[in-house]
């Protein structure tokens, strides 16, 4: 519950670098943003303001907080299993 919950924040956070990576990705003859963060930032910006940013997002959460929740539950199940402990070093 928490991985996934840590994961949904992670997602949400990074949504707008996502954003941005998506649109220089499909521009591929680079004629609109011409290869430039800032560019392709700044129209993003004036296109839809912050909510521009944000755009997405609920389908990357869906994907997200599942599979961090699954992944959690399984790292620790198989520690249990495979009896892995952490090393604890006194001082």
């Amino acid at each position: 519950l928490v991985g996934g919950l840590a994961g949904g924040i992670g997602s949400y956070a990074t949504n707008p670098f996502d954003v941005i990576k998506t649109r220089l990705q499909t521009d591929s003859s680079g004629s609109v943003y011409n290869g430039s963060i800032l560019t392709c930032a700044e129209k993003t910006w004036n296109e839809g303001g912050p909510a521009a940013f944000l755009r997405g997002s609920v389908p990357r959460l869906l994907h997200k907080v599942p599979a961090n929740a699954f992944f959690f539950l399984f790292y620790e199940f198989f520690r249990s299993v495979l009896r892995i402990q952490d090393d604890v070093q006194n001082s």
